[in-house]
């Protein structure tokens, strides 16, 4: 199995093990997927509260382009938010980390959900542009997809300098830590009508975000149709 250079993952894992995390069987053919013009790694994890954890990479040859995310998915019992992490490194072009709390409430209809789990990540955001300082490019960097309708008004979309790929784990460590704490003080939603809602939510979040990944059709194009939605599935 040949290795692909770790931009932030390894860390990220280091940090997310305060979790009792048990591993989830993924389809042996898709655990690493290598082509001509690619490779994919997969793993992922449960635990208590957390429907799964998901370790990807992707890499494309001919651009060079390397993808690395780390997306946590609580259970249909607790609404707290989705972490997504992910840095794509496109060299001598950009790198585009994405961090965020993806909100799985309206938090214009239920106010609390916002205050307790959505004003942190203002912090989290200060935090990060505090820790990548002078190597932030553009602070402005608009996502070319629909997932940007699912994202928290605080999230962090940015372009970095190469110096500001080697201080990416420090800022994912800050979030992957708040958000364990998040964890920790979640309680369950008792059945009616705001876990219905929740339950949509989070549907409606998966769906949006699998459907309008830019990186999909040339993922197709790599690693063939099938491959590719399965490899989504899992991560989504």
């Amino acid at each position: 199995m040949a290795g692909m250079k770790k931009y932030f993952l390894d860390e990220a894992k280091k940090t997310l093990e305060k979790l009792p995390l048990e591993s989830i069987s993924i389809d042996q053919d898709l655990k690493y997927i290598e082509r001509e013009g690619g490779i994919i790694e997969l793993e992922a994890y449960k635990c208590e509260k957390i429907e799964k954890v998901v370790f990807s990479t992707i890499k494309i040859h001919e651009t060079k382009v390397v993808d690395e995310t780390v997306v946590v998915w609580p259970d249909d019992s607790h609404n707290f938010p989705a972490l997504w992490c992910t840095l794509t490194v496109i060299p001598s072009v950009m790198n585009v980390p994405i961090l965020d709390f993806v909100p799985l409430m309206d938090f214009v209809v239920w106010p609390e959900y916002a205050e307790k789990y959505i004003q942190g990540i203002k912090k989290l955001k200060a935090k990060s542009f505090e820790i990548l300082a002078d190597t932030i490019i553009d602070k402005t960097v608009d996502l070319p997809s629909l997932s940007v309708y699912t994202l928290s008004p605080y999230n962090v979309v940015v372009n970095i300098s190469d110096e500001g790929v080697d201080r990416f784990p420090q800022v994912v460590n800050e979030f992957i830590q708040a958000y364990i704490m998040l964890w920790q003080e979640a309680k369950s939603i008792p059945a009616g009508t705001d876990r219905e809602f929740y339950l949509r939510k989070k549907a409606a979040t998966r769906k949006l975000m699998k459907g309008n990944d830019p990186g999909y059709p040339i993922m197709v194009g790599v690693f063939g149709e099938d491959k590719t939605s399965r490899v989504f599935d899992i991560v989504f």
